[in-house]
């Protein structure tokens, strides 16, 4: 009970920032600053209120930030870098109150389901005379013991009565006169092997077996080596029900000279012979009364817990720090797949721009047809590549005012990339001083775009055949143990 309620006050402060949240953005009347799954609207705003609220240490922390400075310009051309950096981290949030709040939820009902029964009156249930035996791991706390004893009882089933004793001895003599003759005719007509049952069916009864001559019939039932013997031999077989502590049984008195043993010790020896005696005591009975004090000395039983929760809690934090860190290697594999993507796009749109400019067109013109051309390219796909989006964000600007000269110059250091900064400088030429001289400078960035297409394809191919590696290793394993594994199983 104590844990159920210390577990529903940890729920409760979990989910107080959803509630504190959904009243603070009703108040505030917040906007959603990017669209999230439906139906998680409430994580989002429960977010946005954490950003507000947590302190400015926190919030312009590296964990928190990561990367989001670098990529924000590269990423998102256009959006502001503060609105950039601010749907990052409320990512971020999200992801770290929703698996925490997940893994609190989860924990709470597995330790609800799971949760160990208080043992009342210090009884446990025992099983019918039927049954089986099970077990039981309990916990004693002795009063002058220091540590607690931990015991793995065994809860035998209830035993039989005296008159069901007998009842029940009758019917396993009558069982073993059906079957001991085996395949032979009779006890007294026995050419083949008697059959020996180690137990009675459906009853918590064993049967032992005893033989005078060994060698005539052996422990399994077979006959022996009968040359040895003139025939007719008479023998005798005993068999030795055991039922509980009721046997007929051979007994050897043993003596052993120890050292002395420590108070301790004792009172340990005690208690396992009180916890004997009780289950002696209520052998007949359908529950199992454990003792509650021992020489004097008050016993406190309790289910023995091991509890799996610790361990559920760090796995669970230590996916959710993986899914921290997994969101800024994902910002950085964006960035990555941008440069490869400019690059990769880079000699298409030299070849596309330096032919519009040969046939008389402007800068500004084969600007936009490029863009054009790129939409009817992209039309039907969700997401353009990223030189059309540079690009289109550059038309913006120039339809907002910005100088055309401006405009180029800005974007080759978006891209960051040496190859459309210089030729974002062919272009700035072109407009200022005209066209004299830079047909040639034209042709021959072309023609060393081209030569990078060529330098960029065989990287490519490089890459994909070292990628290529692994599943083949992986392949080649497979095919090696299909070989071995029959030829080891062969030998």
């Amino acid at each position: 009970m104590l844990w159920f309620l210390f577990g529903g006050m940890i729920l409760c402060v979990v989910l107080l920032p959803v509630f504190l949240a959904e009243r603070w953005c009703r108040r505030h009347k917040q906007k959603k600053y990017f669209p999230v799954p439906r139906g998680m609207g409430w994580l989002q705003r429960t977010a946005v209120w954490m950003l507000y609220h947590l302190p400015e240490s926190v919030i312009q922390s590296s964990l928190l930030k990561g990367c989001a400075d670098v990529a924000a310009g590269k990423l998102s051309p256009g959006l502001k870098r503060e609105v950039f950096c601010r749907k990052h981290k409320i990512k971020k949030i999200m992801i770290f109150y929703g698996g925490i709040l997940l893994t609190v939820v989860f924990l709470f009902t597995y330790g609800l389901v799971n949760s160990t029964p208080d043992l009342k009156d210090y009884r446990i249930q025992r099983e019918d005379a039927k049954g089986s035996s099970h077990q039981v791991a309990v916990e004693a706390e002795i009063e002058g013991m220091a540590e607690k004893q931990e015991l793995l009882l065994t809860i035998r089933p209830r035993r039989y009565s005296e008159e069901e004793v007998d009842a029940l001895m009758k019917r396993v003599k009558e069982y073993i006169d059906k079957v001991l003759p085996g395949d032979n005719a009779s006890l007294q007509e026995v050419s083949s092997s008697l059959y020996f049952p180690g137990s009675f069916p459906d009853e918590n009864v064993s049967i032992e077996w005893q033989l005078k001559d060994y060698n005539l019939i052996h422990q399994d039932g077979t006959l022996g080596n009968l040359t040895l013997y003139q025939l007719p031999a008479d023998t005798v077989v005993t068999a030795i029900i055991c039922y509980d502590n009721l046997s007929v049984e051979y007994e050897k008195n043993i003596r052993i000279i120890g050292r002395e043993k420590t108070e301790q010790e004792k009172l340990e020896d005690r208690f396992m012979e009180a916890v004997k005696e009780a289950d002696e005591r209520t052998a007949g009975n359908l529950q199992f009364q454990l003792p509650d004090e021992v020489d004097g000395h008050t016993i406190v039983w309790s289910y023995h817990r091991e509890s799996t929760l610790p361990i559920l809690a760090l796995l669970a934090f230590t996916v959710i720090v993986c899914l921290i860190f997994y969101q800024e290697e994902r910002l950085k594999q964006q960035m990555q797949r941008r440069t490869e993507q400019l690059l990769y796009d880079y000699p298409g749109f030299v070849h596309r721009m330096v032919l519009m400019l040969g046939a008389g067109m402007t800068v500004r013109r084969s600007w936009d047809q490029l863009i054009l051309d790129y939409e009817k390219e992209e039309k039907g796909k969700k997401t353009g590549t990223w030189l059309y989006k540079e690009m289109k964000y550059a038309r913006i600007q120039m339809q907002t005012g910005i100088p055309e000269i401006q405009v180029y110059l800005e974007f080759g250091q978006r891209t960051e990339l040496p190859q459309y900064i210089k030729f974002s400088q062919l272009l700035i030429q072109l407009i200022r001083r005209g066209s004299r001289g830079m047909q040639e400078m034209m042709l021959q960035e072309a023609s060393e775009a081209e030569k990078q297409r060529r330098d960029l394809a065989r990287r490519l191919g490089e890459t994909a055949g070292t990628k290529l590696l692994f599943p083949m290793m992986i392949l080649l394993v497979i095919v090696l143990m299909v070989v071995m594994v029959p030829a080891f199983f062969a030998m």
